[in-house]
């Protein structure tokens, strides 16, 4: 009587298995991948939304201006970037947690929110703790559709571009992968939108012609207020922690702000590193 023989795998069957674990596997990391970049964007768009939202209790304060228009707290002139500009809606008491200036995958607060003492908040927004341009000159009155919060650009030109080779690096002027940047509008809306390439430098995707930026300004070019990058702008002791002009007062209103991150204001969504 003759007996089975028990063999194993002959190395083609070996191959086989391995082949098919490697693409499963595969599978399961982009789509892991691609998971938590839908997450940090949903954190982005949220903070996004959350400046905006912030910029227009500081126009309700100021005449209808955004914190561009009006000169920085340190008596230094109009705001050189986005990060003084911001810095004024802190000082005013409009913003209580810089954190909601930052985005996963970006430049986030690397020191948990330490604004330093008021009035002058000398360490707030710092280089490196602001992830968001802005369009300069606008008011709470401009058109609704004009772009007016997004994604730090790679410089000041207008229409602003972005660098997709940077994706998933905490770099200046970085994109998402596959060529997506978050915009927020000012009429508060904001949304990811696709870039005209998927790789190399590239700005917003164009209908007709013309992509939001241009359409929004009608075809003058516009200035954008860009990001301090670390190693690069002000120093902290440049800002010293004295009583600034109160912008309420520049304008003629003094009315009491409502500031975001208290229970009268929309608290800000703390940020992770991705």
């Amino acid at each position: 009587m003759k007996t089975k023989r028990n063999h194993g795998f002959t190395l083609i069957e070996l191959l086989v298995v391995i082949t098919i674990i490697a693409i499963l596997g595969s599978l399961a990391m982009s789509q892991s991948n691609t998971s938590q970049r839908t997450a940090n964007q949903i954190k982005g768009v949220n903070n996004a939304r959350q400046i905006i939202t912030a910029l227009k209790q500081f126009a309700v304060q100021n005449n209808n201006q955004y914190p561009d228009n009006l000169a920085t707290a340190t008596g230094g002139g109009m705001a050189a970037s986005s990060n003084d500009a911001f810095r004024n809606m802190i000082i005013e008491g409009v913003v209580t947690d810089e954190r909601i200036f930052g985005c996963p995958a970006g430049y986030s607060s690397k020191d948990n929110n330490s604004l330093g003492i008021a009035p002058g908040f000398a360490q707030a927004l710092l280089p490196g703790e602001n992830h968001w341009a802005m369009t300069q000159g606008q008011t709470d009155t401009s058109v609704g559709n004009m772009p007016m919060v997004f994604e730090n650009p790679v410089s000041q030109g207008w229409p602003p571009q972005w660098n997709i080779d940077k994706a998933g690096q905490i770099a200046p002027g970085r994109a998402w992968a596959g060529g997506q940047i978050i915009v927020g509008r000012n009429d508060g809306s904001v949304e990811v939108i696709n870039l005209n390439a998927k790789k190399g430098i590239a700005g917003a995707r164009q209908t007709n012609g013309q992509d939001m930026f241009t359409q929004a300004s009608q075809g003058q070019p516009l200035s954008v207020l860009n990001i301090l990058v670390p190693g690069v702008g002000r120093s902290s002791d440049s800002i010293k922690d004295t009583p600034p002009p109160a912008l309420g007062q520049q304008t003629g209103l003094g009315v009491p702000p409502s500031p975001l991150g208290q229970p009268s204001g929309q608290p800000p969504s703390p940020l992770g590193n991705p």
